[in-house]
């Protein structure tokens, strides 16, 4: 198994992946561990908000462990994103796999998130508070989007490095791919045919 992985060709002949996928594996692993981080974030905001809306306020809204897990997810959305250039600049395999996995287990956070940021919203119809609204709507699209490329940046990246350290001009298929992900929802698709692009031209 080992054997195969260093030795996957491209169909015309020519070497394209010369090293097994650890440095991009770590990416991808990373970026799941991410998702999760952001998932404990957001219940941390749902649940009192939903104990708010239902009178049931069980738990408290503190927004310091928000924070902080905002952070580490940073962090380790950085940290992905830097070993998915190591990887790619070294020629791994893009372990794209992970990717799509990672995008589809995120549809429900970007669902529950927009849920949270409407009931923000929604608990500024007064006139004291109406003039904020826009800007909290531009933060939680801005957030939003940032968690959405988040997941998104090392896959790009790679198929830039993967483009030009292979000399090789990029496919129609891998285009659109690379496109569709800086668009929410559409980023799952662009995973998917990214992984379907480095499948169908290794051997």
């Amino acid at each position: 198994m080992d054997k195969l992985m260093e030795n996957q060709k491209i169909i015309s002949g020519s070497a394209v992946y010369t090293q097994k996928p650890k440095f991009m594996f770590i990416s991808k692993i990373l970026l799941a561990v991410t998702a999760a981080v952001l998932y404990v974030m957001q219940f941390l905001v749902f649940i009192p908000m939903m104990g708010i809306m239902t009178g049931n306020n069980t738990f408290d809204l503190k927004m310091t462990p928000v924070f902080i897990l905002l952070g580490v997810a940073v962090v380790l959305g950085l940290t992905s994103f830097v070993l998915a250039i190591i990887g790619g600049v070294k020629n791994e395999g893009p372990s794209s796999l992970i990717t799509v996995i990672v995008k589809a287990c995120m549809i429900p956070f970007f669902g529950i998130n927009l849920y949270c940021w409407l009931l923000g919203i929604s608990g500024m119809l007064n006139p004291f508070l109406l003039m904020g609204i826009p800007i909290v709507g531009f933060l939680g699209i801005c957030l939003t989007y940032v968690f959405m490329f988040t997941t998104s940046a090392p896959d790009i990246v790679y198929t830039i490095i993967f483009c030009i350290r292979n000399k090789k001009r990029p496919t129609a298929l891998m285009i659109t791919g690379v496109i569709l992900e800086f668009f929410f929802l559409a980023d799952l698709v662009g995973a998917i045919l990214l992984h379907k692009t480095y499948k169908d031209i290794t051997v």
